[in-house]
This record gives C-alpha cells, structure tokens and sequence, in this order.
C-alpha cells in the first residue's frame, strides 16, 4: 500500500502558477487538484484544462497525483474524467470520488475510467479510488460500497457533508469540543475504518478546518491515527507537517519497536515462535505492530 498520511486538497480554480508552487513544494503524500466543491459550474471547463496540463509536468516530486471529480450523478463527471485523463494521458494515481451513494456509482466510475483508457491507448489500469463518505446512505450502505469496485484504494471520512445528511451540528462542535462528552464522531469514524479494513483498503480522515489551529488538528491526528486511520485530509500546505508529526512514533515508541525486534532476531535463532523478554510477552502480532512503527518513522516529514 502507498504512504497515504497525507492528501492536500488544492482548488481547481486557483491560480495555475499558484497551484504549480504548491504541487511541488507541500510535501504531501497524496495532492489532490479538485474539481467538484471549489469550482463553480461556469469554470469547470476551464479547471478540468489546467489540471490535465499540471498532472503531465515534472513538478510532482514524491508526491502522488490525485484529481477529485463530480459526483457520478452530476452532469459533470462524465466530462471530468474524459478531460481530465485524455488530457494527461492517464498521468494520475487516484481519483476521488464526491458525493458517492452507492455502490452502482463506484462501479460506474471505474467503467469510465476503463473505457477512457482503452479509447485513448493510455495505461490505465494503475489508476486506484478513493470514496468520500459523504451522506447517511453511504454510510449505512457501507460495505458494499468498499467491495464495489478492484479499483478501490481507499474509504474517505466526508465529515461535512457527512454531518449535514446526518443533521449534525458540526460548526458547534468544532468551535467547542466541549458541547459533545467524548469524540462526537467516534462511530462514523470507527464505521468506515472497519469497513475499510475488512476490505483491504486504506482510510482517510477528514480533514480539521479551522486552519490555523495546529494543535486542534494534531491532536485530531492523532485521534485518527489511533482508530486505525492511514491519514488525514489537509485544507492548506501549512497542515502537512503538523499531520505527518502526529502519525509519526515518539522516540520512545520507535526505541520499543527496535527492541522488539531484536527480540524477535533472538527468538527466531533460537527456533522459537515466540519470546517473552523483561515481563512482555513478543509474538507475531506484536512484531507486526512493531515493523508498522518503524515503517512510520523512516517515512519524510
């Protein structure tokens, strides 16, 4: 599976130069160019052209390239992914899907993006989804929604418009965590995580935005990191770091997981599956853990 701690959202309507900077400084796992929310019907057209051109250019570094496009129900969709993927001659990793009910949507996308590539004689078999879980149905329809499709790669935590579908007040509750005891969205958060799992896919936060609030947004990290969450959504470049921070190991965590494997390197010399060393008992599971760790803390900031 790909490094997916983070995915940079960056509006298609921005300013190409500006979009250009961004791409090829932030640092970011995954950058996302947008097409659905941050362009207004009148310039989609004119987006859909200057994403197709940035996703071809050699600015991209080591991060992936990813274009979020209308919901497959829209008028839009269709011309998002013709646009866009003719344009850059398949030259993406990932398209994020909004707005996406069903499982019959998932499916739909994957067809078009099977037929754009076979009409153009470009590789398209390398292009993975990701799916916003974005409103009640979704959610409820969940697992047949992560197994919709061989394409999928990830399951997206939409909270916005998650919470609008579910008449949740989530402006309240991000001005002041207190008005809820506990972590208000613990279930929907949990929900997809399994589903995902379950599947063999990768899950992505939602995103912490009151943008200037870093510490908010690590300890919200963190929160993620914990239920089994790959990464976080970043509104601004500035989130990057502060996201690729909070999933990374502590020195201390990072010094138990190099023990841990010594332990291991001991215990399997000795012909031994499994080792207890200074009252902890070590066995597969608990190495896994550990190898996960130091994966963690060898990827860049």
């Amino acid at each position: 599976m790909p490094l997916r701690r983070s995915t940079l959202f960056v509006p298609g309507s921005m300013d190409e130069d500006a979009q250009r900077r961004i791409i090829s400084s932030c640092g970011a796992d995954l950058v996302c160019l947008d097409l659905e929310d941050t362009v207004v019907p009148p310039r989609k057209a004119e987006a859909r052209g200057t994403i197709a051109r940035l996703l071809a250019e050699d600015i991209w570094g080591r991060s992936d390239r990813a274009v979020r496009i209308n919901a497959a129900t829209s008028p839009y969709a269709k011309d998002d992914l013709e646009a866009v993927l003719t344009g850059a001659a398949g030259r993406v990793d990932t398209i994020l899907t909004s707005k996406g009910d069903t499982a019959d949507e998932v499916r739909w996308v994957d067809d078009q993006i099977t037929r754009i590539g076979r009409v153009g004689g470009f590789a398209h078999e390398h292009i993975k989804l990701c799916i916003g879980i974005e409103s009640a149905r979704a959610l409820a329809d969940i697992d047949q929604i992560a197994s919709a499709s061989p394409r999928l790669e990830c399951l997206g935590f939409a909270i916005g418009d998650l919470s609008i579908s579910l008449g949740v007040p989530v402006a309240v509750y991000m001005k002041d965590r207190s008005t809820y005891p506990g972590d208000l969205f613990h279930f929907h958060r949990a929900r997809i995580v399994l589903a995902a799992k379950a599947n063999g896919l990768l899950t992505m936060d939602a995103p912490w935005p009151i943008v200037n609030d870093h510490v908010t947004l690590a300890e919200d990290a963190r929160w993620g990191m914990m239920m089994g969450f790959d990464g976080k959504l970043a509104l601004v470049p500035e989130q990057v770091p502060v996201i690729h921070q909070a999933y990374r190991p502590t020195p201390e965590q990072i010094a138990h997981a190099e023990w841990t494997m010594e332990q291991c390197r001991k215990s399997a010399a000795a012909g031994d599956g499994s080792v207890t060393a200074d009252g902890e008992f070590i066995d597969p599971v608990v190495i896994g853990f550990a190898e996960k760790t130091l994966r963690r803390a060898a990827a860049p900031l």
